[in-house]
């Protein structure tokens, strides 16, 4: 009985190593993700005539050469999913895959482009690569190449792969991207207002939720601190990806969140997507270099990951999401005309210039996505792609020949098991079963995944030479005359440019030829209160005796942190009658948004309501105070 017992334990023992050495020595993936396509999601609205984009894409695509050390060194210290060995050699073999990040950033954004760009409306859908650069404190940043990011936009997606810094580990390390296994990085943001609870924030990889919900709340108080400092309101946020290597963000915080695909879509709360290590279709990978009709990245992510942003865009009000955006926006043609919309000026003379206004903004659109289609080609037909594309194809051939020497391995271990199995059942030496305490199989697999990894990205990867050399590819592209047709005061006129500021000068020419600058009353130091705040705000709006009276935006912080924005009407300092507001009170996460009939300076009436990890609802206020459910049927709703 006591060799049967020997004997069943090896067995048992070698039905766990034949498992274990299956699953350590192949680099295994999900099919697809979690987002599966559906033909059935197609924009539900026509947005051809609206002077913002439906989506920007940001994703890195250039590394500064002062920035080179500090990059490398976060992306070791910062995995996703695992632990780096502080030595010389990890840091070595890091480095390489640091540079194949955004390497393959660049190749595999062109797939999430190609496939919104064909679904939505043209000139909808626009490029924004980044340069990773430090910033004057030392720390990594990054900031656009092009000016995408300056048109108004419903959505903006911050996109990247992921590479696990250890290749010792490839092979059972959790994310990975390398031949045929990919492992991508995805944030879904908008401006704050669209969706105030998750301060814009709508989806993000799990790894970046920390990095994303900072970079949301940081924008918000920076674009906050402008406004009433008098400073331009700009958007320099970096990518989330960027802000995640600079070190983990703040622990254990309670943020609304929801599962990916999750039924209950229209509660608030930020939906999480889980970080996945996808394995593309190998047939499709093996041929990559020679035959990309079929792109194997949009068969497993990318067409799930479109479904998702159509159903966001659907669900978006439009002009919600790009008030404050198409404002700033506007700013920058006449100053005294942004300030007329923030006021909702409904004047003759305010809303000529703001037709004008909106054809140039469409016009700067065109040009951006004629940039975005070239960098595109660029990137995705021309040389770099060619380039990324036989890179890919080594990978995965390499990692080919490791799964078949894994499974070799396999084969000739469980056959050396089941020997010394048989012998110790027939009764030959039990201390034969000491093999299995051995690191023999272990070392093997591991010298073998390591060989794998460090030839192909030493000898194949070319990945720092096609990221040092991507602006000198892409220029050509960029720089390339582009000519826009603008409807202009019943005629059409035609810009002609070779870069973006270039383009705006001549925009801003043909502006200033055609109007005067519209005179809208602007008092500076308009007061604005909120009745659950001690303190007095500023104004942006029409103003009486130095008291916010009529339409406008109000502003108003105590020396807590809280801020409370309200856009509406309002009177003797106060909202009166119907408006908007987001309270961001100190200490919590996320805000509250309410929006309906205000009285005295607090909301009173019906309501609808929208608050942190729960479903928008319409609620019944007197005086500030929630009486309980309301009458959707008496709801007004306020239109921006």
């Amino acid at each position: 009985m006591e060799r049967l017992r020997v004997g069943s334990a090896a067995l048992a023992a070698l039905l766990l190593v034949m498992f274990a050495v299956g699953c350590a020595g192949t680099a295994r993936g999900i099919k697809s993700s979690v987002y599966q396509h559906d033909d059935s999601v197609v924009l539900a609205r026509e947005t051809g005539s609206s002077a913002n984009a439906l989506v920007v894409i940001r994703y890195p695509a250039m590394l500064d050469e002062d920035a080179q050390g500090v990059y490398y060194t976060a992306f070791e210290y910062h995995p996703i999913g695992g632990e780096i060995r502080p030595d010389g050699d990890s840091a070595q073999k890091s480095d390489r895959i640091a540079q194949a990040v955004i390497a393959k950033s660049n190749y595999f954004a062109m797939s999430l482009y190609r496939e919104l760009r064909d679904e939505l409306p043209a000139d909808q859908v626009l490029l924004s690569p980044h340069l990773v650069a430090v910033d004057d404190e030392g720390r990594l940043t990054s900031r656009p190449l092009l000016a995408s990011e300056e048109i108004p936009s419903v959505l903006t997606i911050d996109f990247a792969v992921y590479s696990f810094p250890d290749p010792d580990k490839m092979m059972d390390a959790p994310p990975l991207t390398f031949g045929d296994v990919i492992t991508p990085l995805f944030v879904i943001h908008s401006n704050r207002w669209l969706r105030p609870s998750t301060r814009g924030l709508l989806l993000s990889s799990e790894p970046l939720l920390g990095a994303a919900w900072d970079g949301a709340r940081e924008q918000a108080r920076e674009q906050t601190r402008n406004l009433l400092g008098d400073q331009p309101v700009e958007v320099k946020r970096p990518l989330d990806f960027v802000s995640y290597l600079n070190g983990d963000p703040r622990q254990g915080r309670d943020l609304p969140l929801k599962s990916a695909g999750e039924a209950r879509r229209d509660v608030a709360a930020v939906e999480v997507h889980p970080l996945e290590k996808i394995r593309m279709d190998g047939e499709l990978i093996a041929r990559l270099d020679v035959d990309h009709s079929v792109d194997p990245f949009a068969e497993d992510f990318v067409k799930g990951a479109a479904t998702r942003v159509v159903r966001a865009l659907n669900r978006a009000d439009l002009g919600r999401a790009t008030f404050f955006s198409r404002q700033r926006a506007l700013a920058r043609f006449d100053p005294a005309l942004a300030r007329g919309f923030l006021a909702r000026d409904t004047s003759p003379a305010v809303q000529a210039r703001l037709r004008m206004a909106r054809a140039l903004i469409r016009a700067e659109r065109s040009f951006l996505a004629a940039q975005s289609e070239s960098l595109y080609e660029g990137t995705y037909e021309g040389t770099y792609g060619s380039q990324m594309r036989e890179m890919i194809t080594a990978e995965y051939r390499l990692l080919e020949e490791r799964r078949e020497l894994a499974r070799a391995q396999n084969l000739g271990t469980a056959l050396a098991i089941l020997a010394m199995a048989g012998a110790v059942y027939a009764g030959g030496d039990s201390d034969s079963n000491n093999f299995l305490r051995s690191d023999t199989m272990g070392n093997l697999a591991l010298l073998s995944s390591f060989w794998a990894v460090d030839y192909a990205i030493s000898n194949h990867g070319m990945s720092k030479t096609i990221g040092e050399n991507f602006l000198l590819q892409m220029a050509p592209a960029i720089k390339r005359q582009i000519s826009v047709q603008v409807e202009w005061l019943e005629s059409s006129e035609e810009i002609s440019a070779r870069d973006f500021n270039e383009f705006r000068a001549k925009a801003l020419a043909l502006y200033q030829r055609s109007v005067r600058s519209v005179d809208v009353p602007w008092q500076q130091d308009c007061r604005f209160r909120y009745g659950a705040l001690e303190q007095t705000g500023r104004w942006f709006g029409a103003c009486v005796d130095g008291q916010a009276s009529g339409s406008g935006y109000g502003l108003v912080t105590d020396n807590a942190g809280s801020v409370v924005e309200y856009l509406g009407e309002a009177r003797q300092g106060m909202p009166e009658g119907l408006g908007a507001l987001i309270a961001d009170l100190a200490g919590e996460e996320g805000a509250t948004y309410v929006e309906g009939t205000f009285a005295g300076g607090f909301p009173d009436g019906q309501l609808w309501v929208e608050e942190p990890g729960r479903s928008p609802r319409v609620r019944l206020f007197r005086a500030g105070q929630d009486k309980g459910a309301g009458d959707p049927g008496a709801l007004s709703r306020f239109g921006y």
